[in-house]
């Protein structure tokens, strides 16, 4: 069996174990951060997102800050990321196009895309359709792979896109990188919503105060002997408070715990 064979039948067999099937927390990605011999850039990460409440898998770093910005917008409701396309179809629309199918070993092999995400609308629920690259990765041969993505989504009424690295806001992708794990208690032994309720109301006024030109750190620190908490304790909050946006700050402004950081009173929830 010759290793595009091989390949194929892989993905065969994952397609029957339910991958790339399902949304939201039932969603499969159809290629997994665990997988042997994965593509990209060799940044593979497993992260659980905000709005599907499971583990997404990015192969590539461009993957992944765009990953952390879909979680971030509030238009997102789903996201389902290394979505496979029915090999039958983009078999016949490479064959339309006159150019050769993804293949290994001239079998042709299942082609993914990085992103299907779910938007609210003034109208409802709609997908759409993006992958993301480097510029530099936007060879002849990926352009006609991406035209054969394409015209496979526009047949199904699925606007396409590409997203390039250069285009996603590093500084906010940071931030947001940074609050990330602040959006659940349940991943900070020792608090919990009752807890976080019984001091919100004074820590908010406590950064509001404070916050434009004490460093996060010292603040958070002074805060935890305040109100009798472990150490990290109110940094995980003020993360917290941040990643559900129950207050505000200029997320173009990088985020860092030598540095004051303002929030706006008009800005709390």
């Amino acid at each position: 069996m010759t290793r595009g064979n091989s390949v194929r039948k892989y993905q065969e067999n994952k397609m029957k174990d339910g991958r790339g099937q399902g949304t939201g927390k039932d969603y499969i990605p159809f290629i997994q951060a665990s997988d042997n011999k994965t593509p990209g850039d060799g940044y593979l990460t497993r992260s659980l997102g905000w709005k599907a409440e499971r583990i997404h898998h990015t192969l590539s770093k461009v993957e992944y800050k765009y990953l952390m910005l879909l979680n971030w917008m509030d238009v997102v409701m789903d996201i389902r990321e290394q979505y496979p396309l029915q090999i039958e179809r983009t078999i016949e629309i490479a064959e339309q196009l006159h150019i050769p199918h993804a293949h290994i070993d001239n079998v042709p092999v299942y082609q993914t895309t990085d992103f299907i995400i779910t938007i609210r609308t003034s109208t409802g629920l709609r997908d759409i359709v993006r992958t993301v690259k480097v510029v530099t990765d936007l060879t002849s041969r990926t352009l006609e792979l991406f035209e054969i993505e394409r015209r496979y989504f526009e047949e199904q009424g699925i606007e396409w896109g590409i997203i390039l690295e250069s285009r996603i806001p590093s500084i906010i992708v940071r931030n947001i990188d940074w609050i990330f794990d602040g959006r659940s208690l349940e991943s900070r032994i020792g608090l919990d919503i009752e807890l976080v309720e019984y001091i919100k109301s004074s820590f908010i006024q406590l950064l509001i105060e404070d916050a434009a030109a004490t460093p996060i750190q010292k603040l958070c620190l002074s805060a935890d002997i305040k109100y009798g908490l472990d150490s990290g304790s109110c940094m995980f909050i003020l993360k917290h408070l941040l990643a559900n946006k129950v207050i505000h700050t200029d997320m173009q402004k990088l985020i860092r715990n030598a540095y004051p950081l303002y929030i706006s009173k008009e800005a709390v929830k």
